[in-house]
């Protein structure tokens, strides 16, 4: 239903069953959905929506005061935030404007708590001085991946600005038998926060990781999911029950990515490599369902 080169991207929007689809280059992965009766995806985008509640117990959705994104993309995360913890600030940073312009026009994204910035993801945060409740990072895709957004020094950028109790969250790309870039990010998160949760999405080539500002146990999802009350969206309690379910153990690597040295690209194509070569069972890298 559109298509545009911008500067950045080739940029499609489609539609299946009044369910609207951001795709991007070579359209492998699925940058945003629409459902305009559902905000559930099925998707990576849902796990992001737990991340708070890695928190001691009990943590309401009351705690959730704002959020910031890193690859705001056609604003999924942003509408599912806005469902299910109420009109709190949200910032968006997405570095082509004309996905932004799609988001508002195609995909619901125009909300009044949202604030959707075009600039590089890492650039704009010195521009930032607020305290975020949680930080979404989605701006990682194979083989696309900006180096710049997963060294050390970013994530101490990021840390400066979650407040105590805050968490950072991170979709990233693995195939069933190469976890490599999982586990360097893993490792990377580690040297600066205290503790990193992995999910791995099922049915997708994704895992989220989940860094959180003080040390944390992921007994936490359990109890809190109990103390939920009833007030709350039904996804949220659906999800936390998911993610206890898609937990896997954090294992770093000895890899830790720098500004002075961060072999994103090099990792990224021995992946694809290995990949192509048939040494993975994956059919395709997805970043939410199959169309």
């Amino acid at each position: 239903m559109y298509e545009k080169e911008s500067s950045y991207n080739l940029i499609q929007v489609i539609e299946r069953n009044e369910v609207r689809y951001l795709l991007l280059n070579e359209g492998q992965g699925i940058h945003s959905v629409h459902d305009p009766n559902s905000i559930y995806t099925g998707g990576s985008w849902d796990y992001f929506l737990v991340a708070p509640f890695f928190n001691p117990p009990p943590y309401k959705v009351s705690h959730m005061h704002n959020l910031l994104i890193i690859g705001l993309a056609a604003g999924t995360v942003s509408n599912q935030y806005t469902q299910i913890y109420g009109n709190i600030p949200i910032t968006g940073i997405e570095i082509d404007a004309d996905i932004i312009d799609i988001g508002n026009k195609y995909f619901d994204m125009d909300k009044p708590n949202l604030s959707a910035i075009p600039a590089d993801g890492r650039l704009y945060l010195n521009y930032l001085s607020d305290k975020y409740s949680g930080i979404v990072v989605d701006a990682y895709r194979l083989p696309y991946i900006p180096w710049h957004l997963t060294t050390k020094e970013f994530f101490l950028e990021t840390k400066s600005l979650l407040s105590p109790t805050g968490v950072l969250a991170i979709n990233v790309g693995r195939t069933n038998t190469d976890r490599r870039l999982v586990d360097a990010l893993s490792a990377t998160l580690l040297s600066v926060f205290p503790t990193v949760h992995v999910i791995d999405v099922p049915d997708t080539f994704n895992s989220i990781l989940v860094a959180t500002n003080t040390t944390t146990s992921a007994n936490n999802l359990q109890q809190n999911l109990s103390s939920l009350g009833q007030n709350v969206h039904a996804l949220l309690p659906l999800m936390l029950a998911k993610t206890i379910n898609n937990l896997v153990p954090t294992q770093p690597s000895d890899m830790i990515f720098t500004d002075d040295r961060a072999p994103v690209e090099h990792l990224t194509d021995s992946i694809l490599l290995n990949y192509l070569l048939g040494s993975a069972t994956d059919k395709n890298f997805t970043a939410g369902p199959e169309l």
